[in-house]
């Protein structure tokens, strides 16, 4: 049987995602894993704009926020006793998750499960994962209020 020593956790910070931290780290806890917690700042939605002081602005929020949040992810893992590596990184966060995936043994995702027509403009970053990543994917369905 397969070990899953290296779980990859993607998160976007948000009040929604954090069932898929306590469900990533619980099954850490369960199996003796190590947790990567990982939060990408998208720069894809800065593409083609010029770097202004706005721009720069909001890069910097979203890098405070970031850790802000892999902050807690890690006193979260210390209080269940699971190890957390906080990684803060730019780009398309699908992509970035898909390369991380050659490092870790699992990986533990969020989806919205969004259908339709808001599929099709937000478009499934969990989906994309699914179909390529290099390891085995566990998503975890997040309920909209």
């Amino acid at each position: 049987m397969e070990e899953f020593k290296k779980i990859l956790v993607p998160t976007d910070g948000s009040e929604a995602n954090e069932i898929v931290v306590e469900k990533g780290l619980g099954l850490a806890r369960l199996l003796g894993a190590r947790v990567t917690a990982l939060f990408v700042v998208d720069t894809s939605t800065f593409k083609g704009v010029p770097p202004d002081e706005l721009i720069t602005t909001l890069r910097g929020y979203m890098e405070v926020k970031g850790d802000e949040v892999l902050g807690e992810i890690v006193d979260k893992g210390e209080e269940m006793g699971v190890g957390v590596d906080k990684s803060l990184t730019h780009g398309h966060p699908d992509e970035i998750i898909i390369k991380d995936s050659e490092d870790h043994d699992l990986i533990v995702i969020g989806t919205h499960g969004r259908s339709g027509i808001s599929r099709l403009l937000m478009g499934s970053t969990a989906e994309r994962v699914v179909r390529y990543s290099k390891c085995p994917v566990m998503v975890i369905r997040i309920k909209e209020e």
